[in-house]
């Protein structure tokens, strides 16, 4: 027993004397490194390009390069000693292993691995306070809320794909001085490098042209913070105002000065010399003292921005009219100014035009030659005949003749008053309505260049139905004489009131039974002529007779209740002709009884 562990132990001893005698002597096998040599940091976004410093390893092999487990490279080896480059492949946040490979070295690792970090991009790196900015990122967390700055203020967030990538996402450059300004994007816990954005100042014109006096609208961005802008129109001073702490200055506004037609300059300058120019373009315009009036009214026009030393034609409704001066020249700055008066014409707007010959203007003179009447009629406040109207006008022709007429009917015109305009063409004229049918009538005033015209309604309203009085109802006509009551015209009244008589021989009274039609009778009462006496009748066949009354207007009211009456001799057993009758009878049988005794007696004796 002894003895074995003896030998066993003699057996070590000799294994491992003869071990470290070997290992002396045996020569030393050289390990293959991987070493990043750009960038130094081994960081960076996707996209970055990496160069790897491989040494030591097998020559003419073929060798790979894997980041995070993927195959991304490959390449030989000439030599134990070579230098792999790789672009960095689109990855969310994050440390990925690098390692090298070839098959007779193995895997060989860069240690410490790559580090991918955010990056973003601008789609523009100029501009102004306003304009629009694209941003897109990588190398930030996968499928997480990214945080878009503008200097230190959020403008927006996005989210990042499974690569943590994200692109597209828009914002507006906010309120912001002049100068460089930064972008950069943040997720959960990491923020990317910053990208510059530069601001320059920037001024908007409003409107970008029109005439001499008209008023412009500037604002401006992207100035310095809270400092003095002065505002010029080709080097002259307008107005001046300050900006924001952000840069920002709006709604100042100026009148355009005198200037020629054509470009000007616009600019607005801070304290600090940041400044912005537009153009503002003035084009020809015309102003017009007074812009209403009566013929022969005089008109001062005023030109600007018309061609600088030109000669300029004015004419109104497209006609030239004598100006004073009788010769219109611009200024230098292309002002002018000159009179005229306005021309005979109706009431209406007319183009007042002035012409340089190459720029035209306009403005509108409203000519109020006119005529109104003393009082308008309409079918609720009629008019009637023998209303009296006056018609007031203006600006007709001076020292001519006018006229006043009434449509009696559409054909037929009546004339009723003349008279002469004075020397400015005005006149008061006065009138009477004649007599013509209810209704809508045209009153025409008229000096034969102007006219204007009047609607008169004419009321409609008839006067009262008229009662006859004689002759009696079922009597004998008296004298030829018809008799019944004078009626008055109800309000507004159309005087005077006439009357119709018709006598029928029967009660239809129409045109083939009528014996009598008068018309237009102006007392109410009318006596039978000789030509119209009526043969005689009795009782049973009476004649019919009635009346109606007719305004001047020609309203005519309901006609009257019919009556009847006979025609013929008339014995009346009344008065005298009862005692005549009574003493006729009493000779007669006094006679008759003388000659009954007489006959009676024989021989005549006498009783």
């Amino acid at each position: 027993m002894k003895r074995n562990r003896f030998f066993r132990v003699l057996a070590a001893a000799v294994i491992l004397s003869l071990l470290m005698i070997a290992i002396p002597m045996t020569p030393a096998l050289a390990a293959a490194t991987v070493v990043i040599s750009s960038p130094t940091t081994a960081s960076g976004p996707p996209g970055t390009v990496v160069t790897l410093n491989c040494s030591d390893f097998t020559a003419s092999q073929t060798y790979a390069v894997y980041f995070g487990g993927t195959s991304i490279t490959t390449g030989s080896t000439s030599s134990g000693d070579f230098a792999a480059v790789f672009t960095v492949p689109s990855r969310a946040r994050g440390n990925y292993p690098v390692a090298v490979t070839t098959t007779a070295d193995g895997s060989i690792p860069l240690v410490g691995g790559f580090n991918i970090t955010p990056e973003i991009a601008a789609s523009i790196s100029t501009g102004h306070v306003g304009d629009t900015v694209t941003v897109s990122g990588i190398g930030f967390e996968a499928s997480k809320t990214v945080t878009i700055f503008y200097d230190t203020a959020s403008v927006g967030t996005d989210t990042t794909d499974t690569n943590g990538a994200f692109a597209g996402f828009t914002f507006t450059v906010p309120a912001s001085t002049k100068g460089t300004h930064t972008i950069s994007g943040r997720d959960t816990t990491v923020s990317s490098p910053t990208v510059n954005f530069i601001v320059s100042p920037e001024i908007t014109v409003s409107p970008t042209s029109g005439a001499v006096g008209d008023t412009v609208t500037v604002s401006g961005t992207g100035f310095g913070g809270s400092k003095t802008i002065t505002i010029t129109f080709d080097a002259v001073t307008m107005t001046s105002t300050s900006t924001s702490s952000s840069g920002t200055f709006s709604a100042t506004t100026f009148a355009v000065p005198e200037a020629s037609r054509g470009t000007h300059t616009v600019k607005a300058q801070d304290s600090s010399a940041n400044y912005d120019t537009a153009t503002f373009t003035v084009s020809a315009s015309i102003t017009i003292n007074p812009t209403s009036g009566p013929s022969g009214t005089n008109i001062t026009i005023t030109g600007d921005g018309f061609g600088a030393s030109r000669p300029v034609t004015i004419t109104y409704s497209g006609t030239a009219v004598t100006t004073n001066p009788p010769s219109v020249t611009t200024n230098s700055a292309g002002y002018f100014t000159a009179t005229f008066a306005a021309p005979v014409g109706a009431a209406g707007n007319y183009a007042v035009a002035a012409s340089d010959g190459t720029d035209t203007a306009t403005a509108t003179f409203v000519s109020t030659t006119d005529a109104t009447i003393s009082q308008t009629t309409t079918t609720t406040a009629p008019g009637y005949v023998g209303m009296s109207l006056t018609i007031t006008g203006t600006g007709f022709t001076p020292s001519h003749a006018i006229t006043v007429t009434y449509s009696l009917t559409a054909t037929e015109t009546d004339t009723l008053a003349t008279m002469t305009s004075d020397a400015s063409g005005n006149f008061t004229i006065l009138f009477t309505i004649p007599a013509s049918v209810a209704g809508a009538h045209t009153i025409t005033v008229t000096d034969d260049i102007i006219t204007k015209t009047f609607t008169f309604t004419m009321e409609s309203n008839a006067p009262p139905t008229p009662e006859l009085t004689l002759p009696l109802v079922d009597t004998k006509l008296k004298d030829k004489l018809f008799e019944w009551e004078a009626v008055e015209d109800v309000e507004p009244k159309s005087e005077p009131v006439t009357y119709d008589l018709q006598v029928s021989i029967d009660d239809t009274f129409s045109e083939d039974s009528l014996v009598v039609n008068q018309t237009g009778l102006i007392t109410a009462t009318y006596t039978l002529p000789d030509e119209e006496e009526l043969e005689s009748t009795d009782e049973e066949a009476p004649y019919y007779w009635r009346v109606r009354a007719v305004d001047a207007a020609s309203n005519a009211s309901g006609w009257s209740e019919a009556s009847t009456f006979t025609v013929g001799f008339s014995f009346e057993f009344t008065g005298w002709v009862v005692w005549v009758t009574m003493v006729v009878v009493a000779i007669a049988f006094f006679f008759i009884g003388l000659w009954i005794g007489r006959r009676g007696g024989g021989g005549g004796e006498y009783w």
